[in-house]
């Protein structure tokens, strides 16, 4: 996350740089909010999907044959029924040779192309299914006995209807004539209807290749896309003649292949995945797609399911499966649903044991999407050997050394480091248990410390940052901190890229956001643990100038006050010489305390009552002049500071603490300040602090909203002292 620091200046009688810190983003140091799920905005709802998609092009060819395909049928069946009941039943006996045979041979014919059309509507699904040869050439025979059947059909009756030679008596004829009449006419009309469907399907399917076009707008391509698209539109059209003829104009890709993934066969589920990831990975109905798997709870736990098919030609389907389910565990909504599918975790883990490609990379990513949910981050915890696994992947240098093109094994890494960053940073006891337990993993700290000091182009700067993330997270738990410590150059890479020398070389440039982070993680490091604060001053050079110096830089000062802070507070006697140069930064910590706000003001005030202790006496009016302060407009900023936070605050929970801290080392150091507080009103703005203390300014960090490395002296003690040594200094 990126805390960067932002600036702006004022006008003083001294000039002075304001430090801006964005309240939006707490660090570690103050307790986070918990805020509500943000609102999604649909974008497009699902009736909006089913009439815009492009496969409403096929539902509708698919309604416009069927009834050209039904009407036809229908006018079939009234004239077989007219000529048996009609003709060969009434006009048997009068009907003349040739129109005996002529109604016979339609009748055959007419059989033969039903015959025909049935067979053929069977083929083209076999077709669909798997593109051979014989299946093709199945269907065309059949398509070509359709047409030349209808054909003759068209030819027989229309001769039979200009002719109008039926024989017989003119009595005889009137009625038996308009009855052959009406059945040439049926048999005539079914035949047109059907030439026509057969017309529109060659056009529309053939000539204008619109299968063809809606696999290419649904990001179906190649054979696989063809096949797919080609089936769908034979259902849509199976449903329209079997059903309703609306029955497959409600019909879309997506409920489709649900249905493929839920009730098919093996292929047919392959086929399914296949259709899913294509939309899902388009832009275009990516949000409709997901949308819409997520209300099928069966799809979703075939989907889980598929993720731990492992037989190699099953690798596609999983992938399929893989991308699917990494696009639906981002969504807030649909990711409730996954927790609560058994085995979810242990099919998604499944993946991190391919061979190293992209289906590890696709489980990481699944399982930084589920790490947002804090029962599931629990569930990772406790699913055997998968955090082993891991952090596996975050061995950068195991990755580089592999066969693997070089953005794919980058992009291993950066995954591996996204699930650590967000277990690490889980808030509550199951937070604390994650961090031991990634810590007690020999690998976790000398994985991260390998990215650091990587200094490859495509190795910096987002892999930096995560990794630095990682250590101030885990450096919460003070065994983590003590293990971080030990391991060998991890506090002198972070002193590097918090105060990088000469700018850094191109080959190793640090931004901003890295100088703050390493600034986070050093102050983490510092806090309570004495190696490492020897560790840090060894790393600075044996003392704390770059520090003093790095206040005057606006990025990293706030940084740097924390770290020193922390020294001052932990380092112990043996490096109190060393540490007497923090006095070297009095003058702008000083200056800074009577203009900053907010969290600037509470982390240089925590500062201040660090350094006046290392100075001698009369030294605190040296420092004041240098800094253009008048003692009594130092002494009133910390009065009103008290007044202003009556009560404990989130954004600033130890400044009250750090108020009185630095009171009570002005009275140590000068008794001149006793009187000037009396006089400005401490007395009853500690009294106002002692009745509306609270937990929330007993710790040094927090996990959320829960307090870890509670300070040893309460608040309510501290004012007890300071009022103590206020009436001593009246006396």
């Amino acid at each position: 996350m990126d805390r960067r620091a932002t600036f702006a200046s004022r006008s003083f009688a001294a000039p002075s740089i304001r430090i801006k810190i964005p309240d939006q983003l707490p660090t570690l140091f103050e307790p986070q909010k918990a805020t509500p799920n943000p609102r999604t905005t649909r974008s497009r709802t699902t009736a909006d999907y089913a009439s815009l998609s492009p496969e409403r092009r096929l539902t509708v060819l698919a309604l416009q044959l069927a009834v050209l395909e039904k009407a036809a049928s229908r006018l079939g069946t009234l004239a077989f029924i007219w000529a048996t009941v009609v003709l060969l039943a009434g006009f048997a006996i009068t009907l003349s040779p040739t129109d005996f045979w002529c109604i016979t041979g339609l009748l055959l014919v007419e059989g033969t192309r039903i015959l025909g059309r049935s067979h053929e509507l069977e083929w083209q699904h076999h077709q669909a299914s798997r593109t051979r040869p014989a299946s093709r050439a199945a269907v065309r025979a059949f398509f070509w006995m359709q047409l030349l059947s209808a054909s003759a059909c068209v030819s027989l009756s229309l001769v039979r209807l200009i002719h109008q030679h039926y024989g017989g008596t003119e009595d005889a004829r009137s009625n038996r004539a308009a009855a052959l009449n009406i059945f040439y006419g049926l048999a005539l009309a079914e035949a047109l209807l059907f030439l026509v469907e057969k017309a529109l399907w060659e056009w529309k399917v053939g000539h204008r290749r619109l299968l063809q076009g809606v696999a290419d707008d649904c990001n179906l391509a190649g054979a696989y896309g063809q096949v797919a698209v080609r089936r769908f539109f034979y259902h849509s059209y199976s449903r329209c003649l079997n059903g309703s003829i609306l029955d497959g104009l409600h019909m879309c890709l997506v409920s489709y292949a649900d249905d493929l993934i839920t009730a098919g066969s093996h292929d047919e589920q392959s086929l399914g995945a296949g259709i899913l990831v294509a939309l899902a990975e388009s832009d275009r109905f990516a949000e409709a797609t997901l949308r819409r798997i997520g209300v099928s709870a069966p799809t979703i736990e075939r989907l889980i399911e598929m993720l731990s098919w492992k037989d190699s030609s099953e690798r596609d389907v999983r992938r399929s499966a893989a991308v699917v389910v990494s696009m639906l565990t981002g969504r807030k909504l649909i990711l409730l649903q996954v927790i609560g599918i058994s085995c979810a975790i242990e099919s998604v883990a499944s993946l991190l044991y391919a061979d190293l490609d992209e289906l590890n990379i696709l489980g990481l990513s699944i399982l930084n999407n589920l790490a947002h949910d804090h029962d599931n981050c629990d569930k990772i915890g406790k699913t055997r050997g998968l955090l082993d696994k891991i952090i596996s992947y975050s061995n950068i240098d195991h990755a580089l050394a592999t066969t693997m093109p070089g953005d794919m094994r980058i992009k291993a890494v950066k995954q591996s480091l996204r699930v650590v960053k967000r277990l690490a940073s889980t808030m509550g006891n199951t937070g604390k248990l994650l961090r031991r337990e990634l810590t007690d993993i020999v690998f976790t700290v000398s994985n991260v410390r390998e990215v650091l000091q990587r200094h490859d182009k495509d190795v910096q700067l987002e892999l930096h940052q995560m990794a630095i993330e990682i250590l101030t997270s885990l450096a919460m738990d003070d065994e983590a901190r003590e293990i971080i410590g030990e391991t060998g150059s991890v506090i002198s890479v972070l002193v590097a890229m918090f105060l990088p020398a000469g700018l850094a070389t191109k080959e190793c440039q640090t931004t901003d956001a890295v100088r703050v982070e390493a600034g986070e993680a050093l102050a983490m490091l510092a806090l309570e643990n004495k190696k490492n604060c020897g560790e840090i001053i060894m790393a600075l050079g044996g003392g704390v100038w770059r520090l003093v110096d790095a206040l005057k830089d606006p990025i990293v000062a706030v940084g740097a006050a924390r770290i020193m802070r922390n020294l001052c507070s932990y380092a112990g006697d043996e490096w109190q010489i060393p540490l007497r140069g923090v006095t070297a930064g009095a003058a702008k910590v000083l200056r800074s305390i009577t203009v900053e706000k907010a969290k600037v003001l509470s982390i240089f005030i925590g500062l201040a009552a660090q350094m006046l202790p290392y100075m001698e006496p009369g030294e605190l009016g040296a420092r004041l002049a240098a800094a253009r302060v008048v003692d009594t407009v130092l002494a009133r900023t910390l009065v009103q500071v008290l007044r202003d936070y009556s009560r404990p605050s989130m954004d600033v929970p130890r400044i009250r603490r750090y108020t009185i801290e630095l009171a009570m080392a002005m009275m140590r150091l000068d008794a001149r300040y006793v009187a000037l507080f009396v006089e400005l009103g401490m007395e009853s703005e500690l009294r106002c602090v002692a009745g509306t203390t609270s937990q929330l300014e007993c710790f040094n960090v927090f996990s959320g909203s829960v307090g870890l490395s509670r300070r040893a002296t309460s608040v309510r003690s501290l004012v007890t002292s300071a009022l103590e040594l206020m009436n001593k200094g009246r006396n």
